[in-house]
């Protein structure tokens, strides 16, 4: 038997399947050994981490040969390796079994920040939209960057030589952040080969196995074979570093391509050598943090701690500092990390009846040749996985939500979303399905009235519900499916959105006659105050068209809009630039046609990057002043930024 038979309900979202694996445990590995090479999973990790954090972002290339900014026992915080702690947390806390969405609830309880695509997955996941359609929907900027990938050691160390399965749960992983982008296809490159180097240790045959989970014209296999095809053809690493930049021009800078590129390129021209290989891996410039991290955590495992010098491991320590997660106690080192990992692997063994399991005893890796190492079914299965479909595990029943396509609602255009139930066990079940929350002059069809009957496992029953609006709310739409098996109650969240531009009833338009002022601009953006009312929306991949406020003064800053004359205004509409700089706390003021001021509202809290609407009693108004107190990039403390600003008449 071997790692080989993910079953297909597995591919739809259950990741755990206590059947779906060999009854025989052909690889033992002796726990002590095991133990040893997770440690220094972890540990590689802290160091190659520890090594680039000081030129992250930076795309240059250098000619470093040691840390540079350590001090003694004291790593650098790294959310690469933070992220993980918490998934150990969620497996610890769901007997071994987790899924995307149960991951998606961990990142909304545990992780504050709100970094590039794990603000866009926080957002739209808070709004309604769950994983895997969290990380593929309004993320074109960071689909396909490296916050997944830099995560994988978990998986990787829970499914030692059994790389289908932890590429299968990387995938689960990525793509609440990622949906089925390249930064997804990255996550599961590296998971197969940290999880195949438990029981290979040949360099070229695991570039090959990681190689083989993914498709081979997505821009992280072409990224790796430039690195590959350089090294073979004698090239120094710096004219591979070109190529490697050539090859990926379509993705760019602090995408993932690129990032794998160096990592494979380190692994490649350091010839064996750790500090050589992460040092030339961090050399190559951009997400530095993570390409050292995770080459690190790849040697780790092949070597052991025997492979890590004692030059690199000495100065570092082994305490954990933490940067990306709060609300609970992580563990504060590796020594505790790698105690909790073993015994998770252990139960993660024993629950999907793998066949590699743990022994006081000798190792027998002698008919490791028999696990599958290369499984194409597995890798085409994972490419099959649609953006678009949730799946809801349930003990009793499998929903899966197929919007089909991203979830846009037009008005007066039929809209279909598709709901699959699948039994999961042996029994006939009573179900009966409502919608909650569907917005008012909004129309639904196919919605079952009477109850009906879901047959034993292996039957299914599919709706498609036909959604029509004559004038759907712009924004997110958050509905509610309320499901019903026998006596147990499922609550899946449904949003459908409407594309939302300013009309031409947007009084603060500057077409219309507005005027905009403000307490002062970026010193390199002069005259920026009246991108706010020109009526163009700044995207998240290029969010240059807005105002943006001097940086030499401290917060509050403001920007007005005078109306060309008084006009009776109840709604306004704040839409926001730079998504990882939008204002956390601000007010507005109108001066009323009076000449009197009054407080229009107030926001303390605000956590959506985006947009912030508000109604409000319809009064007369001759100009409206933002008053911006805080901005959520703590690297930026004074600045705000501002898309767009408007007013609308209140709604009849």
């Amino acid at each position: 038997m071997t790692c080989k038979r993910l079953l297909l309900v597995g591919m739809l979202g259950l990741i755990w399947q206590s059947s779906g694996f060999g009854q025989d445990t052909i690889v033992q590995f002796n726990e002590a050994q095991f133990r040893d090479r997770v440690f220094a999973c972890w540990l590689g990790k802290n160091i190659g981490g520890t090594l680039g954090m000081p030129f992250e972002g930076d795309p240059a290339a250098r000619n470093i040969s040691f840390y540079t900014h350590l001090k003694p026992g004291e790593p650098a915080a790294n959310d690469d390796l933070d992220l993980q702690l918490l998934w150990l947390k969620a497996l610890e806390e769901n007997n071994g079994r987790v899924d995307a969405r149960i991951l998606g609830e961990y990142w909304l309880k545990f992780i504050p920040v709100n970094w590039n695509e794990y603000g866009v997955g926080k957002r739209n996941m808070k709004l309604g939209i769950l994983p895997p359609v969290s990380g593929a929907f309004d993320n074109e900027r960071w689909k396909h960057s490296n916050g997944a990938w830099i995560r994988t050691e978990i998986w990787a160390c829970l499914a030692p030589g059994c790389p289908g399965l932890a590429a299968r749960m990387a995938r689960e992983d990525a793509c609440v952040d990622h949906g089925q982008a390249e930064g997804t296809m990255a996550a599961i490159f590296v998971a197969a080969i940290e999880s195949a180097a438990f029981v290979e240790s040949d360099r070229d045959k695991l570039i090959a196995i990681g190689l083989s989970m993914i498709p081979e014209d997505c821009q992280v296999a072409l990224a790796v074979k430039a690195a590959q095809e350089a090294y073979r053809s004698q090239k120094d690493w710096k004219t591979a570093r070109a190529d490697i930049i050539k090859t990926t021009e379509s993705t760019g800078w602090f995408q993932a391509p690129r990032n794998i590129g160096y990592v494979v390129l380190g692994w490649l021209y350091g010839e064996g050598d750790f500090g050589k290989s992460i040092c030339m891996a961090v050399n190559c410039g951009d997400d530095t943090d993570c390409t050292g991290a995770t080459l690190g955590s790849i040697l780790g495992i092949i070597g052991g701690s025997k492979g890590i010098p004692a030059r690199w491991k000495d100065p570092i320590g082994l305490a954990i500092r933490n940067c990306a997660i709060s609300g609970f106690e992580a563990p504060a080192d590796i020594n505790i990390l790698t105690d909790r990992t073993v015994a998770m692997a252990r139960k993660v063994m024993a629950l999907n009846k793998l066949p590699v399991g743990l022994t006081p005893g000798p190792a027998n890796l002698s008919r490791a040749g028999e696990l599958t190492l290369i499984d194409t079914q597995v890798a085409r299965q994972l490419w099959a996985l649609s953006p678009w479909k949730v799946v809801w595990m349930d003990p009793s029943v499998r929903v899966i939500l197929d919007y089909q396509k991203e979830p846009y609602i037009t008005a007066n255009q039929p809209r279909q979303v598709q709901i699959t139930m699948n039994s999961v066990t042996d029994t006939p079940k009573t179900v009966t399905v409502r919608l909650e929350g569907m917005p008012a002059g909004w129309k639904v069809s196919n919605l079952p009235e009477k109850a009906v009957t879901l047959e034993p496992e292996g039957s299914s029953i599919k709706i498609n519900l036909d959604f029509l609006s004559a004038e759907p709310d712009p924004g997110y739409n958050q509905m509610m499916l309320l499901i019903n098996v026998d006596q147990r109650r499922i609550r899946v969240p449904l949003t459908l959105v409407c594309k939302d531009t300013p009309g031409p009833d947007d009084l603060a338009l500057a077409a219309n006659g507005a005027l905009a002022r403000s307490d002062g601009e970026l010193d390199r953006e002069p005259g920026c105050t009246p991108r706010a009312i020109d009526g163009i929306i700044a995207t998240a991949e290029d969010f240059s068209n807005r105002w943006h406020s001097s940086l030499d003064t401290p917060h509050p800053h403001w920007i007005e809009v005078k109306l060309p004359e008084p006009e009776t205004v109840g709604r306004m509409i704040i839409r926001f630039a730079d998504p990882q700089g939008y204002p956390t706390r601000f007010e507005a003021q109108a001066r009323l046609a009076d000449g009197t001021t009054k407080t229009l509202f107030s926001v303390n809290n605000n956590e959506n990057s985006q947009v912030y609407r508000a109604s409000f009693k319809p009064v007369q108004i001759d100009t409206v002043r933002l008053i911006i107190h805080s901005s959520a990039n703590p690297a930026y403390p004074n600045a705000s930024q501002i898309s767009e600003l408007e007013l609308y008449s209140p709604k009849p």
